[in-house]
């Protein structure tokens, strides 16, 4: 953890719907860190999420944004990713 306070990265998250009609998060920490959490039952959920990593970053320095299509970083394509039960956090290949 002391690594990521002195070294303070960008941080983007990208939602994605599912056709169950859950939500993903994608969360890129530059430069090449992608984290992918699965199965919000609802959006609120998943901004009550976020929200807390924007805590979390924040404490480390590190600004949450949600990435725009037009300034969205560069990010290694996650491909298909198994579905795991809700609630699972785990970083994406």
């Amino acid at each position: 953890m002391a690594y990521l306070a002195a070294m303070a990265r960008r941080v983007y998250y990208r939602v994605s719907d599912r056709p169950d009609g859950c939500f993903d998060a994608v969360v890129t920490i530059e430069p090449d860190t992608v984290v992918r959490r699965d199965g919000f039952a609802s959006l609120a959920e998943l901004e009550e999420w976020i929200e807390g990593l924007r805590v979390l970053m924040a404490a480390l320095g590190a600004p949450v944004a949600k990435a725009e299509d037009a300034e969205a970083p560069a990010q290694r394509d996650v491909g298909t990713l198994p579905v795991r039960g809700p609630g699972r956090l785990r970083a994406a290949r």
